[in-house]
């Protein structure tokens, strides 16, 4: 369970709680891939700013792969976080799969479709 703050405009009210809630997929049983149809097996994380053209780019290549693929995506803002600007810098945006980060800059798409296919 995640906290978010969303800041108004009205002064009386400047840090309004909003509970976001995230599930995630049970985990595929050991027999392999496809024991438990509909879950993805490959998970996609995306390090991001929120104004930033290569970000959409990478986004966009990612989503037109999830049309083909069946993967778990979540997208990360480091806007304001300083420990993950710290750690990404100005080299976003950064894609990890799977837990091992593969992209940085941009996404290459015939290699991310390869590493959602294995």
């Amino acid at each position: 369970m995640l906290l978010a703050y969303i800041f108004g405009r009205d002064q009386r009210k400047v840090h309004t709680p909003v509970w976001i809630f995230r599930v995630d997929a049970p985990l595929p049983s050991p027999e392999g891939p496809g024991s438990i149809p509909g879950v993805a097996e490959h998970r996609v994380l995306l390090y991001s700013r929120r104004a930033c053209h290569l970000c959409d780019e990478a986004r966009a290549v990612l989503m037109a792969e999830r049309g083909r693929s069946a993967f778990a995506f979540e997208e990360i803002f480091i806007d304001g976080d300083d420990g993950l600007e710290q750690e990404h810098g100005l080299r976003v945006p950064v894609v990890v799969v799977d837990g091992v980060e593969e992209f940085e800059l941009s996404v290459q798409p015939g290699r991310l479709r390869s590493l959602l296919r294995d």
